[in-house]
C-alpha cells in the first residue's frame, strides 16, 4: 500500500511539473459534500481543493481532500473517512459564465472505525459538474461524482463505500 501511495504522489508531482499554467490560473476552493455510501450510512462532510491548468485551459489537474465523520457502520460503530483525491477535470467552456466539466481520478481513503478494524484503501471516481462565474475571480459550482471503493474489514469482510458524492462550493481564481 505504501508503494502505491508513493507512486501516486510521484505521479502527481510529475503532472504538476508539466503543468503549463500562468500564475493567474490557480483555483482554490472549499465545499460542502454529501456521500451516500453502500454499506455505511450516508454522511455530510467538508473539503478543500486546488486545481491548475494542464497545457490548456480545458484540462485541469485537480487535488482535494474531504473529511467525513460519524457514518454509522453496523449497530454501534462509527466510521470516519478522509478521502484524498487526485484527478483531472475536462472543461467544455472554460471562459464562459456557465462552464460544464467532467472529472475523474484516483482516490486514497484513510478510514478509522470506533469499534472495528478497518483498513484504508485506494479507489477511483468519475463525475461531472457545472461552474458559474458571476465575477472574474469567483466561481460557484456544483458537482456529482461516483466513487468506486471498498475497505477491508478486520474480520475478512469488505465494507463497500462506493456511492454518489455531491459537492457544492466556492472557487477563488488567482
Amino acid at each position: 500500500m505504501k508503494k502505491t501511495l508513493m507512486k501516486l504522489l510521484l505521479g502527481a508531482g510529475g503532472l504538476i511539473l508539466l503543468a503549463a499554467a500562468p500564475a493567474t490560473a490557480v483555483d482554490l476552493y472549499g465545499f460542502g459534500s454529501y456521500w451516500d455510501k453502500g454499506d455505511a450510512e450516508g454522511t455530510w462532510g467538508t473539503g478543500v481543493g486546488l486545481s491548475l491548468p494542464l497545457l490548456t485551459d480545458h484540462l485541469r489537474l485537480d487535488g482535494r481532500i474531504y473529511f467525513f465523520e460519524n457514518s454509522t457502520l453496523g449497530k454501534d460503530d462509527e466510521l470516519t473517512l478522509i478521502p484524498v483525491d487526485l484527478g483531472v477535470q475536462v472543461h467544455l467552456a472554460p471562459d464562459a459564465a456557465l462552464n460544464p466539466y467532467a472529472l475523474g481520478g484516483v482516490s486514497f481513503i484513510y478510514a478509522d472505525a470506533d469499534r472495528s478494524d478497518v483498513d484504508s484503501s485506494c479507489g477511483g471516481y468519475l463525475g461531472g459538474g457545472l461552474e458559474w462565474s458571476p465575477v472574474s475571480i469567483l466561481k460557484l459550482y456544483g458537482e456529482v461524482a461516483y466513487r468506486f471503493q471498498e475497505l477491508a474489514g478486520g474480520r475478512g469482510d469488505d465494507i463497500d463505500v462506493s456511492g454518489y458524492t455531491g459537492n457544492l462550493g466556492v472557487k477563488i481564481n488567482f
